[in-house]
């Protein structure tokens, strides 16, 4: 099984991103869908990704027993088994804000192939959608790609934490079918995953 683990980890970018959709539609408007891993990442979009992580998780990390790090929780995100699924409007919108030369990115998710316990997991570590196009459908989409890429890769689950304060996540991951572990009830948090 862990070979399995390996083989997914020697994927490359474009591999990954044929088990997703390349460009999709949310809400009448059009987003691209982008696959890199950690060291693929142009200096830019790794300070958008980490920016949009500490604005929107910083206060529920510094409340938590985890606590704030901002260099492990780098160190964690980067790190280079990382795979990140990046959701950016499509060029043909306008009005949009250029990050040297890139669109801006409005979602990701970073996750890992991993062993857990026996079994080969895609692990999604952060999945982070930008204040102003959060409720829009981009959190269910990307937990489809991790889903689609998962059975792709021929992983037995997709396991995620939330936090507890967070019920909105909670409340998005339960209607799409993923449990708490019979393990996984944290002193502030839930490891969830779906088979």
């Amino acid at each position: 099984m862990a070979s399995r683990v390996r083989r997914a980890n020697k994927a490359t970018a474009s591999q990954l991103l044929s088990a997703v959709s390349g460009v999709f539609d949310l809400k009448d408007v059009s987003y691209s869908t982008h696959v890199a891993t950690s060291s693929e990442l142009s200096e830019a979009e790794k300070a958008h990704i980490w920016d949009m992580l500490e604005h929107n998780m910083q206060h529920m990390y510094t409340g938590s027993s985890l606590g704030w790090d901002p260099p492990s929780k780098k160190r964690e995100l980067f790190h280079r088994n990382s795979r990140f699924i990046l959701l950016r409007r499509s060029p043909a919108e306008d009005g949009l804000e250029h990050l040297d030369g890139e669109l801006p990115i409005m979602a990701y998710s970073m996750f890992r192939f991993e062993m857990e316990v026996g079994e080969c997991v895609l692990y999604c570590y952060e999945l982070q959608v930008l204040q102003s196009a959060q409720r829009g459908g981009m959190g269910k989409t990307l937990m489809g790609f991790l889903y689609d890429i998962a059975r792709r890769w021929n992983m037995q689950k997709v396991t995620l934490t939330v936090f507890k304060e967070n019920q909105a996540a909670f409340l998005l991951y339960k209607a799409m079918g993923f449990t708490v572990e019979p393990d996984g009830d944290g002193e502030d948090y839930w490891i969830m995953a779906k088979s």
